[in-house]
């Protein structure tokens, strides 16, 4: 008998099914994130399928599994109860599918109404172990939207949405008996709720300086959270009470000395920095040039992870490849702002080669992450470079990859090793360290291939660079 369409999906809906249920029993909430993507795994099928009511409720249980992963909603007995009864009530939806079933669509939006409706309330303070594990949740949680908001505003300086959300979310929390007096927690989120109500009364644009404070804060509340999860007592964490009260002190000065700045004032003709004076970042990093270190750092972290994120996740890769767009073009600004314009270009092309490639199959953007270590490593190499030379050498490094990286492989031209303009003697040092780079990678993740063949790619390309200018290969 010729199977339908409708059969197959009741059949790898069901693996879905029983693999979000062996991740619910043995990992619990440790398996959260992996609960997410197999929701969103089987909500695609069932879309596929033409199974509306199933692939919206599958839906439903994607965003409360993303809601507990971001600490907006609590693991408790009972979310746990309510996962287990919805895969039980999805399970008899999909063995339905077959069938007529009239009732779909209403069981469907009667398990969505219950997935999305937060059942946790704050337990008493005497509940010691409850209580500590819903306040660090709710920690984490603020601490998340400070990272979301922090996202927003270096994009756009002037929206107050982010800032009115952290005070909606700050005020309960400090209503909450001797929160105040956790070391480091009290002070961020007296800070934060401080310097967003300064910058309300004078109509601020958000600096950079306000970032490094709430950027501190962030870190401050990740600390204290982590230790309450656990059921340990409270520590004062990576950031110390004074740190954050004088990061809050000159944030305040700040906002109240600001005046109008013409948009003009903000670009020069030379070259030179935009920035020319900023006290909380050289407070905070001790410099505007470490400054500028600490954050491309931070960008190009956060863009190999989701670089690696994209070669992993095929259903997700283009999602994850609009945040890594984004997140090349924070770094792009950055550059700009801090007086490494040639940088910026390079960050805005490899923006622009990601968000061209969002329209493409699922594998290219794949090839195309893979690609990128390589452009994302020559940025690396420009930022620890000691001189201009050094610097120039990375940037073209970073160029030509990414000529690579932006074509299919039936499409490139062979680009000459000549261009990458190393020394045979630097070929050699750069190749050893690539080894190294190599032994690292496998050892964390065996089955990163991809990632392997590109570095020994190159690796085999400085080789036959250095042999081609050295007197033996000539």
């Amino acid at each position: 008998m010729e199977r339908t369409l409708t059969d197959f999906f009741v059949q790898e809906a069901t693996e879905y099914l029983d693999r979000l249920s062996e991740t619910l029993e043995s990992e619990g909430e440790a398996g959260i994130d992996k609960i997410r993507r197999l929701s969103r795994a089987l909500r695609g099928s069932a879309r596929m399928a033409d199974q509306e009511a199933i692939s919206e409720a599958a839906g439903a249980l994607q965003s409360l599994a993303a809601d507990v992963a971001a600490g907006r909603r609590h693991w408790d007995r009972d979310l746990l109860k309510l996962l287990r009864d919805a895969l039980a009530e999805i399970r008899e939806m999909v063995e339905s599918a077959g069938h007529p079933a009239e009732d779909l669509t209403s069981r469907a939006q009667a398990l969505i109404d219950r997935l999305g409706r937060p059942a946790d309330t704050m337990p008493p303070v005497g509940d010691r172990e409850r209580f500590q594990r819903y306040l660090g949740t709710e920690l984490r949680g603020l601490a998340s939207d400070i990272g979301e908001a922090i996202a927003v505003l270096e994009r756009d300086p002037r929206n107050r949405e982010p800032l009115k959300r952290l005070l909606r979310r700050i005020r309960p929390l400090r209503g909450i008996e001797g929160v105040d007096e956790i070391p480091a927690v009290g002070p961020a989120l007296a800070a934060v709720e401080e310097v967003i109500l300064r910058i309300a009364d004078t109509s601020a644009t958000v600096g950079p300086g306000h970032l490094v404070l709430f950027r501190r804060a962030r870190q401050a509340l990740e600390d204290v959270a982590a230790d309450l999860i656990r059921g340990a007592e409270p520590s004062a964490g990576s950031v110390r009470r004074s740190e954050i009260e004088d990061l809050k002190e000159q944030a305040l000065d700040t906002a109240a000395q600001r005046e109008i700045t013409w948009i003009s004032d903000l670009f020069n003709d030379d070259g030179s920095p935009n920035i020319e004076s900023c006290p909380l970042a050289e407070k905070g990093a001790g410099s505007l040039e470490a400054f500028f270190t600490l954050e491309a750092t931070g960008s190009l972290d956060t863009a190999d992870r989701l670089r690696t994120e994209m070669d992993n996740d095929p259903d997700a890769a283009r999602q994850i490849g609009q945040r890594l767009a984004y997140t090349f073009r924070q770094l792009r600004e950055r550059a700009v702002t801090f007086g490494h314009a040639e940088l910026g270009r390079v960050a805005r092309r490899s923006g622009a080669a990601v968000t061209a490639g969002l329209e493409a199959p699922p594998w290219r953007l794949q090839s195309l992450a893979s690609d990128l270590v390589v452009t994302i490593g020559a940025l690396r190499a420009y930022i620890d470079a000691e001189d201009d030379d050094g610097r120039q050498l990375a940037l073209e490094r970073a160029e030509a990859s990414l000529e690579v990286a932006t074509y299919p492989a039936e499409e490139r031209t062979v680009l000459p090793v000549e261009s990458l303009l190393f020394s045979p003697e630097d070929a050699l040092a750069r190749a050893l360290e690539l080894r190294t780079e190599l032994g690292e990678s496998l050892e964390a993740d065996p089955k990163n291939v991809a990632r392997a063949i590109s570095v020994l790619e190159e690796v085999f390309g400085l080789i036959e660079h250095a042999l081609s200018r050295s007197p033996i290969g000539r």
